[in-house]
C-alpha cells in the first residue's frame, strides 16, 4: 500500500485567533515535545515525504523551530500554515529560510470582508506585509501559498483576492469550501454556509480569471475536506470525516501509520460508494 505524499498535522489546539468559520479541534490535549519528535520520526520512516504543521496556530508551540529543524534533518518537505500574528522579526526570517512552504490565510481583499469573515483585526495588512517582505528576502528558501475559505460571506470577493495574489508572486493558492465539520464552524454554519453549486461557480470564475497567471490553483470541495486528508490531531489521533462525523482510525504515536492509511482507504471507498448510491437514487427520482 503506497503511503500518501503528505500529512497535515494540527499540532496544537491553541490559537490566538477565533475565526467563527474554523473547524479546528478544540478538545484534544497537546503532546509533549518528545512525543511530537517521535511522530515526526514515524512519518519519515513511513514513506510520507511532506509534513504540514497547522493548528490551531503552530507558532504557539514553544519548540516549533526545533521541530521544523528536526523534520528538515529527516529530509522531509516541511510546510507550515499560520495566521501570521506572531510571524515577524527573527521568527519570520527563520521560517523563510527553513520551511519549504509557508502558507498564509486570506479570506478577503478588504478589511470589511476580513471583518465579516471574523478574522483578527489588521489581518489583511499583516498578510500583505509578510508577502511583500518575503518576495524581497534574499535568503528565502520557501515557496508561498495562500489558503482561502470560500463561504456565503466572501463568495463575491474571491476575484479581488485573486487580483491581490497575482500581483505578489504567490506560488500556490488553495480554495476551500466552507464545511461545518466541527467546532466554531458547526455553531456558525448559518452565517457561512455555501452550496456546492455556489462554490463550483466561484471556482469556475477564478480559473478563468487566472488562466494567464503563473499561480497554481488548487481546489478542496466538501468531498475532499471530509474524506481525502490524512490529518493528525493535537493528541496524535488520525481521523477521517464522513457525513460530517469524525472517525478515529488510530493514533500516530502508538499505531503503525501504514495500517492506519489502509484503514482510512476502506472508509474512503465506503464513503465513495455511499455517495454514488445517493447520486444514483436522485437521478432515478428525477427521471
Amino acid at each position: 500500500m503506497k503511503m500518501p505524499n503528505s500529512v497535515c498535522w494540527n499540532i496544537t489546539k491553541q490559537c490566538n485567533d477565533n475565526c467563527l468559520f474554523c473547524y479546528r479541534d478544540q478538545i484534544s490535549e497537546n503532546l509533549s515535545f518528545n512525543s511530537r519528535k517521535s511522530i515526526i520520526e514515524k512519518i519519515a520512516l513511513s514513506g510520507i515525504r511532506k509534513i504540514t504543521f497547522a493548528g490551531g496556530e503552530p507558532l504557539l508551540v514553544p519548540e516549533i523551530q526545533e521541530l521544523i529543524n528536526y523534520s528538515n534533518n529527516l529530509e522531509l518537505t516541511v510546510s507550515m500554515s499560520t495566521n501570521g500574528i506572531l510571524l515577524k522579526g527573527e521568527l519570520l526570517d527563520f521560517c523563510l529560510e527553513n520551511l519549504d512552504w509557508l502558507t498564509l490565510s486570506l479570506d478577503g481583499a478588504s478589511d470589511t470582508i476580513q471583518k465579516e469573515m471574523t478574522r483578527n483585526s489588521g489581518h489583511l495588512k499583516r498578510v500583505l506585509d509578510i508577502l511583500d517582505y518575503a518576495v524581497q528576502y534574499k535568503k528565502r528558501k520557501c515557496k508561498l501559498k495562500i489558503n482561502t475559505v470560500v463561504s456565503h460571506v466572501n463568495k463575491e470577493n474571491i476575484l479581488e483576492i485573486a487580483d491581490v495574489i497575482a500581483s505578489r508572486s504567490v506560488n500556490r493558492w488553495k480554495l476551500f469550501q466552507f464545511v461545518p465539520l466541527r467546532g466554531n464552524a458547526v455553531v456558525h454554519n448559518e452565517k457561512f454556509a455555501i452550496t456546492d453549486a455556489e462554490f463550483n461557480q466561484v471556482v469556475t470564475q477564478t480559473q478563468k480569471f487566472l488562466k494567464n497567471e503563473k499561480v497554481l490553483l488548487s481546489i478542496s470541495g466538501r468531498e475532499n475536506i471530509e474524506s481525502a486528508y490524512f490529518v493528525i490531531f493535537p493528541n496524535g489521533d488520525i481521523k477521517i470525516s464522513t457525513d460530517l462525523k469524525d472517525i478515529v482510525l488510530g493514533n500516530a504515536l502508538t499505531d503503525d501509520l501504514k495500517q492506519i492509511w489502509i484503514k482510512g482507504n476502506y472508509y474512503r471507498e465506503l464513503h465513495e460508494e455511499r455517495t454514488k448510491c445517493v447520486v444514483h437514487a436522485k437521478r432515478e427520482t428525477i427521471n
